[in-house]
């Protein structure tokens, strides 16, 4: 039945991702554990209403109760088949996002003054909001092993109402949120959600992706090989919007230019041994958030790419987790469920399940 499942949502989200012969292993013992005891942890973190907060005991989050329940249906995890303990987990951050959505005719989030608002654009959470929605919709879909029906429907006008609201913040220029720093990020995520949404059939109209997609390839830098606004973005800055100018490029079927290869091998580099090498998933949450976005980026290639990188940020977020299974960070997006949440996806994302990665 979950097999049956995953293939169901996979087809829904057009999620091209038939993984490839490698000659090394995808998913290790070692990396399964770890995964494993990240759930552990965030099922410990949910807040009684569903949602979790930045850390636990902390107020719901819409992004990051998107994230980590992300992470359960990541691990196989639906609205009826699972273990009983991470079924519970899911059903309460779906009503709890479906709530959000339903009670606020504007941002899904009543406060736009939330901290990860503040550091990856207003309407972040609408973006994660639709990313999440559209994988609930895929397993509620026929043959999906949800009810479908009535629940459906509603899922759909929700989706399509936060899509629109998404798409009628595109700056004319392509972009979202240009007047901030995280102009870029905010970009490949609302690009990713909008993708999403127009995977499951929602319309999306009043958005041009030529327009994104111009946006983004104007960010090269050549000097730098990085996606950094022509050398305007440093240091870190230049890390996060690489990595999401790169997915956009990638899931365009742009990932074959020189400029996307290039911005590919200098980010893998820098990361590793670089100038980012030493700092890269130490203090700032927005690491974690690169390391899943990029990884979604190279999963569907079968070339030394993939597993150089895989490889890489694999054993260094298991180097880095805490003893309780959590990952936790100190600057910009602060706290443990963020960085937890997105270092468990990027650990699972050989399973291939989440709409983030088509």
């Amino acid at each position: 039945m979950r097999s049956a499942r995953v293939l169901a949502v996979a087809a829904l989200l057009s999620v091209a991702l038939c993984p490839a012969t490698f000659s090394f292993e995808e998913f290790t013992e070692a990396q399964k554990a770890s995964a494993e005891k990240a759930v552990k942890w965030l099922l410990k973190a949910q807040n009684r209403d569903g949602s979790w907060g930045l850390d636990a005991n902390t107020p719901g989050d819409i992004t990051c109760t998107a994230l980590a329940a992300m992470v359960l249906m990541e691990c196989g995890t639906t609205e009826r088949d699972g273990e009983p303990e991470k079924v519970k987990a899911l059903r309460g951050a779906i009503e709890y996002i479906l709530k959000a959505a339903r009670s606020n005719r504007g941002d899904i989030e009543k406060s736009e003054t939330t901290l990860i608002q503040g550091k990856l654009g207003r309407r972040v959470h609408n973006f994660f909001g639709v990313i999440f929605l559209t994988q609930l919709y895929g397993m509620r879909s026929p043959g999906g092993g949800g009810s479908g029906g009535d629940e459906n429907s509603e899922l759909r006008e929700t989706i399509q109402k936060l899509s629109d609201i998404i798409a009628k913040s595109q700056e004319s220029d392509g972009s979202w949120h240009k007047d901030t720093w995280g102009s870029l990020k905010a970009t490949g995520m609302a690009w990713m959600a909008l993708r999403a949404a127009a995977s499951t059939g929602v319309p999306i109209q009043n958005a041009a992706v030529d327009r994104t997609v111009k946006f983004i390839k104007n960010q090269y830098n050549s000097r730098s090989k990085l996606y950094d606004s022509g050398g305007k973005l440093q240091s870190y800055q230049a890390l996060y919007a690489t990595a999401t100018c790169v997915r956009v490029m990638e899931g365009m079927g742009e990932g074959s230019s020189k400029e996307c290869s290039d911005a590919e091998e200098t980010f893998i580099q820098q990361c590793r041994s670089g100038q980012w090498g030493q700092m890269f998933l130490t203090i700032e949450g927005e690491d974690y958030l690169s390391a899943v976005i990029f990884t979604h980026s190279l999963i569907h290639r079968s070339d030394n790419r993939w597993q150089t990188w895989f490889e890489y940020i694999r054993g260094a977020l298991m180097k880095r987790q805490n003893a309780d299974g959590s990952w936790v960070t100190t600057a910009c997006i602060t706290g443990r469920t963020f960085a937890t949440a997105c270092a468990a996806l990027t650990l699972y994302a050989p399973n291939r399940l989440t709409p983030m990665q088509q």
